[in-house]
């Protein structure tokens, strides 16, 4: 008999784990089929940047995970309230749905959903249910069953995702309603991403229109330049040297070499006047005898002569005879320059003053040294337009001076203009933190409680009062609050000290925390005494539920500095009702249910009930 018993119960052993077994592998299959949908979306954002084919492929994936034959995907703009079709596959309404217009889902499931912004299965019981209800209207063809799950960026709804099923056999669970909440939430993440690319490839391909653009006008301007230098002569290709050179050093050989081609032009050399007009100097100097030319006070050269007469000179030997004869220039005398020894050998010189606003600045001149060459009028003609060039080209390099300098002390005062304001800024910006963080924790100071961290007696009061008025709009949204009272806590802290008690509380607010959600609120009242909100309850025994979960973590030892307390916590539950006009009213219910806990013999819960009240009025009353 032993033996079959033993039999039995490792018989009911196996079976356990077997059933464990199972359910571990159906959890590791959803898990599996959730991450291969995930990655299927990774890879659709990664390669494709059309929305006009992330649609359609967003659909086929989910069709491969769910029964989803007719799918549709809504955007919905929170700021305008309006809803705009993006993707719509159906067997019935197909045809129909180009005449029904984009705000006609919001009085359908799709805008239930948005409203609410949170996941909905819905058969048609429960359609019809909505529709009576005035939540929505009869919109297409009736599905046997609808699912549909909100899209939302952060906290933002952006819209809707929907499948729906015409065969009545087939009906969709809260399973599939999770693997497809699963997807919405990245689809949203794909549908950035492909947004994002879809953009940049519009931007770029604007941009390279635009640069095609400006390239076809370059184009046609370089064309029309081509053919006008060709329709000019080579005096022109001279002008062009002009508006080309980087530095004046490049221009002047440049146009050395130009002038090369039109006249023998070996020796050059371009002479400047000082600021006062009583020096020469010589940026550009080649001569095929004389080495460079330095800086000499004016005298009675060719070049003087030039820059007196303001106009372009063709001397040959006898034009120099017949000037030194005038007394214009001298020649052969002792002590003369490089230059004028030079220009005193030669048997051919030009010379062309460089003029701007009408005022000689300088001379361009060549000279030749072989015998029976003489310059013509035709090439004084093009060093005369030369000249012209080169004046400007120098304005163009002093005004370039100029400009770099007043930029250069632009930008400097620029500079220390800005680093004063970055300066100024960087202060009122650390001001404005260092408000912002005083302000944050003057808030949070007037509503916390210091010693637990958790809401105090105003906060939690202000927050009741505004849940209270809005569950009175919306009681479908469930609501109780508990009142909780620590026991033993006197004995505690009279016994073991202010600080073995502090640090119980502060331990019994972590151990609150960890029993409820995310979403209630739990303050400490005052003393040892807590409450705690809880919100979107289904029915009174979620907050039961809650309050015994509390009650069993309380029943836990606390160990606090080496000390072993072992205390309790005694929960007053006041239900949500519509009999209620305040929310005092509801607060005073929990306390006297959690007095009537304390009279039960502690550590349990009690819910609220109408003669509690006065029991709780005749113990203080005998006290």
């Amino acid at each position: 008999m032993t033996k079959q018993r033993t039999l039995q119960y490792q018989l009911k052993q196996a079976g356990n784990k077997i059933r464990r077994l199972l359910l571990l592998i159906a959890r590791q299959k959803e898990a599996y089929t959730i991450q291969g949908a995930l990655l299927q979306l990774s890879e659709l954002a990664s390669h494709i940047s059309d929305m006009a084919d992330f649609y359609p492929a967003i659909h086929k994936m989910v069709s491969e995970q769910l029964h989803a034959e007719n799918f549709y995907v809504v955007l919905y703009d929170a700021d305008t309230e309006r809803y705009q079709l993006q993707y719509f596959s159906d067997e019935k309404d197909q045809q129909l749905i180009t005449s029904i217009p984009d705000n006609a889902f919001s009085r359908g499931l799709t805008g239930y959903v948005a409203r609410y912004q949170r996941p909905l299965l819905c058969d048609e019981e429960e359609f019809d249910e909505l529709v009576r209800s005035g939540e929505i209207e009869a919109q297409g063809s009736p599905s046997a069953h609808w699912m549909g799950i909100p899209l939302c960026r952060g906290e933002k709804i952006i819209g809707v995702m929907a499948i729906q099923s015409y065969d009545s056999q087939y009906r969709y669970n809260e399973q599939d309603l999770k693997l497809f909440s699963s997807i919405g939430s990245h689809t949203v993440i794909a549908l950035d991403r492909v947004k994002s690319r879809e953009l940049l490839e519009s931007t770029v391909k604007e941009r390279t229109l635009q640069l095609q653009q400006t390239n076809d006008f370059l184009q046609k301007e370089i064309r029309e330049r081509i053919h006008g230098e060709k329709l000019q002569a080579a005096l022109y290709k001279i002008s062009e040297l002009t508006a080309s050179s980087q530095d004046m050093q490049t221009f002047y050989k440049a146009i050395h070499k130009v002038l090369c081609n039109f006249m023998a032009a070996e020796n050059c050399y371009i002479a400047l006047l000082n600021a006062d007009a009583t020096k020469l100097t010589f940026p550009y100097y080649v001569d095929q005898f004389s080495p460079a030319a330095f800086d000499r006070p004016l005298s009675r050269g060719f070049t003087e002569y030039v820059i007196r007469c303001a106009e372009a000179r063709l001397i040959n030997p006898d034009q120099a005879a017949i000037l030194v004869e005038q007394g214009e220039i001298r020649r052969g005398m002792s002590g003369t320059t490089e230059l004028e020894k030079a220009a005193r050998h030669s048997k051919s010189w030009l010379g062309a003053p460089l003029k701007i606003d009408q005022k000689v600045i300088g001379v361009v001149a060549v000279q030749s040294y072989v015998d029976g060459y003489h310059y013509t009028e035709q090439e004084l003609t093009i060093l005369r337009f030369v000249s012209q060039h080169i004046a400007v080209a120098i304005q163009r390099k002093l005004a370039a001076e100029k400009q770099k300098q007043h930029q250069e002390e632009l930008e400097r005062k620029v500079f220390e203009s800005t680093r004063e304001l970055r300066q100024t800024n960087l202060f009122l910006r650390l001001q404005v933190e260092e408000r912002k963080k005083a302000e944050q924790k003057l808030f949070y100071d007037a509503n916390h409680d210091v010693l637990t961290g958790l809401a105090n007696r105003q906060m939690f009061l202000q927050q009741l009062k505004q849940q209270f008025l809005l569950n009175k709009r919306q009681p479908q949204t469930g609501m109780a609050l508990l009142f909780l009272d620590l026991d033993r806590f006197k004995l505690i802290n009279d016994t073991l000290g202010h600080h073995i008690g502090d640090a119980f509380l502060i331990e019994s607010s972590k151990r609150l925390l960890s029993a409820i959600r995310e979403h209630d609120v739990a303050a400490r009242f005052g003393g040892d005494e807590f409450v705690i909100m809880l919100l979107n309850l289904q029915s009174e025994q979620d907050a039961e539920e809650i309050a015994q979960r509390i009650i069993d973590k309380f029943r836990q030892p606390f160990v606090l500095e080496n000390n072993s307390v072992n205390s309790g916590i005694s929960i007053g539950i006041a239900p949500f009702s519509s009999d209620y006009h305040h929310a005092d009213a509801m607060l005073r219910d929990a306390d006297a249910a959690m007095y009537h806990a304390k009279a039960l013999g502690r550590g349990r819960y009690v819910t609220f009930e109408s003669g509690m009240r006065d029991q709780m009025l005749k113990a203080l009353g005998a006290n």
